[in-house]
Order: C-alpha cells, then structure tokens, then sequence
C-alpha cells in the first residue's frame, strides 16, 4: 500500500482527502485547547488574510420589577468586531523511493501517528499563544495567598504549587468579579500542565474522581470546575527554582477563536529526481485570536509567575 500514496495513477488523489481526514481524526485526542475555540470558516479565493468575528457584551443595564402600567424598558448590548490573521502551517515526511520499495514505509498508521503528533502540537500551541494573551492573572504567593493582575502582566514570582486553595480563589474571583458565565452547567474549566495538575490532584485525589469525562484530556472536577491536561504549548517549569505548572482557567463568552481558510489536509509530494524522491505534508491556513483581550468581557484568567 505505500507506494500508492504518492502514484497519482494509483489513487493519488481520491486518497489524500481519506489520509487528511485520517489524520485529523488521530489529531483530536491530543488537542487541548482547540476544543475550547471558537470556529470561523474564511472560504473562497482573493479573500485577503485577515478575518473579522463578533464579540458581544452583556446587555448595559439588568432588568426588574414592574409596575401594572410601566412600559418595559429597552435596553442594549455592544457588538464589537475582533480581527485575526491567517497564516499558512504545515510540515512534512519526506522519503526516498528506496526507502518505499522496501517496505520500510509500508504501514500507514506511522505516518499517520507522525503527522498527527505534529499537527496537533502546533495547533494546540497556536491557539495557546492566544490564551495567554488573557489580561487577567493570578500569582500564588505561598499555598494559601495569591494576588491578581488586570493589566496582562504578573510583576512577582510565583512560590506555590497551584492548590485547592489557589482553585477557589480563582474560580470565585471569575464568578463574583469578573462574571463570566460558566462553560457548561455549573462548572468553569481549567487546563493544566503536569505539576499543576499533581498540585490540585495530591489535595483532592479522593474526591476529584468521576467515571465520564466529557472533554479530551480530563482528569477530574473539583469546585465547580473540571480540569483538562496537557503536556505542550504551556510551561511545566515557571515560578521560584522553575517548580511550579501554568494552568489556564475559564469559562464561556468566547475564548479564543479559529479562523480556517484551508482547513488541515495532506498533501503528496509531487515526485522529484526521476520518481526517486517523495513523501506526504501535512498543511492548512488558519489563525487563532483571542476574543476578549483586555475588554470587560474577558473570560480567561491564567495561573501565571513573572
């Protein structure tokens, strides 16, 4: 079956959508802060590569009682436009037709597993790079202090694992300051490395615990909030001596949103050098923004270290 992947006349072409869609459904498992993004198809060609998305506020002034011969009142929200960029990602497996005809490329699933390793790494770090430009920040001080930051920067060092303690200041500071409104239910969501993960995991091991975890990579729930990991795009060593995992925490309203003009597709490498050089690419044109950056709506607020 491996040299058919690169021989248009052997099915070149009606085999690159079914090894695309392969791919990207390798891929998903490992994504973890894509599911959490917003979609927004850019089609058509001479489109240029900037997309636009709304982004709407809460209504300006809350409702309330009547009297028997009051009118209700009319009131508004903001819609604002948010811009993002297009950028071509891809990458590639090139191999030598010798390295083909014998075998050594003959079983499909390899090139799948390479290829959707990479694809959804730097995805997965693409939208995070836009996580992180969240202007609300929280610093742990020690295992029960913490301080928050409003303006997208931490100016102090992190000295605490994140823990149960750091959670609920979070999570309330999100329902009671910020108001967002939680990602489904009742229940806010956070993504975790490693060490952040073991910080929450270690307090509530017996109690963190259910059977059905609905999201990719979900580890538990804990405080109204359930919790995600991961082991790319965020730093497993920030803080004093490097000690301490950043964790992501929010809800909904917009998070980050994707925009897709060519959405992941494999593509064969045409054959060079008399047919002796090949080989497969994984490419797209996307872009990840974030949609509330430094407005009143933020929804994001990152356990974070100076």
């Amino acid at each position: 079956m491996g040299q058919l992947w690169v021989t248009s006349n052997q099915g070149q072409l009606l085999y690159s959508p079914l090894l695309s869609e392969e791919v990207l459904h390798a891929a998903q498992p490992k994504m973890r802060f894509i599911q959490f993004c917003e979609m927004k198809e850019e089609w058509g060609k001479h489109a240029g590569d900037i997309y636009k998305f709304d982004r709407f506020s809460e209504i300006d002034t809350e409702g309330g009682r009547l009297t028997e011969t009051a009118t209700i009142p009319a009131h508004s929200y903001t819609v604002s436009q948010g811009t993002g960029t297009l950028y071509e990602y891809g990458n590639s497996v090139p191999w030598t037709r010798k390295y083909e005809e014998l075998q050594a490329v003959g079983d499909r699933q390899d090139t799948v597993r390479i290829l959707s390793n990479d694809f959804a790494k730097v995805h997965d770090t693409a939208a995070e790079a836009e996580f992180n430009q969240c202007k609300i920040r929280y610093v742990a001080d020690d295992g029960t202090t913490g301080v928050f930051y409003t303006n997208g920067t931490a100016t102090h060092t992190c000295t605490s694992q994140l823990n149960t303690y750091h959670v609920k200041q979070i999570v309330d500071y999100m329902f009671q300051t910020m108001k967002v409104e939680p990602w489904e239910g009742e229940d806010y969501m956070a993504i975790c490395t490693t060490d952040a993960k073991r910080g929450v995991y270690d307090d509530v091991e017996d109690i963190i615990k259910y059977t059905k975890y609905p999201a990719t990579g979900e580890f538990g729930r804990y405080y109204d909030c359930r919790f995600v990991k991961t082991n790319h795009g965020m730093s497993n060593a920030m803080g004093a001596s490097s000690a301490y995992g950043e964790a992501y925490f929010f809800g909904a309203g917009g998070t980050v949103m994707m925009g897709a003009a060519v959405p992941m597709q494999i593509i064969p490498k045409e054959e060079t050098d008399y047919r002796r050089s090949r080989g497969l690419a994984w490419y797209s044109i996307e872009g990840f923004k974030i949609m509330h950056e430094g407005s009143p709506d933020n929804v994001i607020v990152k356990f974070d270290s100076a």
